[in-house]
């Protein structure tokens, strides 16, 4: 009985070490996921300012997930903003790429006009740019991968 219930525990134990192994490290799996979509995310943001931000927003959004609790409200912050200025964009029906000079395009009424402007101020923040700098700093200590945005 003693041989049986060994070799049982013998079988049993490579199993749980398996699944054990699998749940990983929050961090590790934060970095994974940053290095992961590194490339995406330096094509993305190297497109025109503002539009650039929002086309990366749904990237943005997975690493607020992934994020750990030591840097997830930065990530929050972050996305927040940019989301918010997306919505705005979106409820007028233009995009980043309409506006020419910080002037919206014929049509955006004013109420829509300083949502707008409301939002972009929101991004352009110093609470919203403390919190992107945090990121990248985390980025670059914790996970050792660059992250400018």
């Amino acid at each position: 009985m003693t041989s049986l219930r060994m070799a049982a525990q013998l079988l049993v134990l490579p199993i749980l070490a398996t699944g054990l192994s699998s749940c990983g490290d929050p961090i590790d799996d934060y970095c994974e996921s940053l290095r992961g979509h590194q490339e995406q995310l330096t094509t993305t943001l190297g497109e025109d300012g503002t539009s650039g931000l929002i086309a990366a927003l749904p990237i943005f959004e997975d690493l607020e997930r992934n994020a750990p609790d030591d840097i997830a409200k930065d990530w929050k912050t972050l996305t927040g903003a940019i989301s918010g200025l997306s919505t705005a964009l979106e409820d007028a029906g233009v995009s980043a790429d309409d506006f020419e000079n910080g002037e919206p395009p014929e049509g955006v009424g004013d109420a829509e006009a300083k949502k707008i402007a409301d939002a972009a101020t929101k991004v352009s923040s110093t609470k919203t740019q403390e919190a992107s700098v945090r990121v990248q700093q985390q980025a670059r200590d914790v996970c050792h991968t660059s992250l400018t945005l």
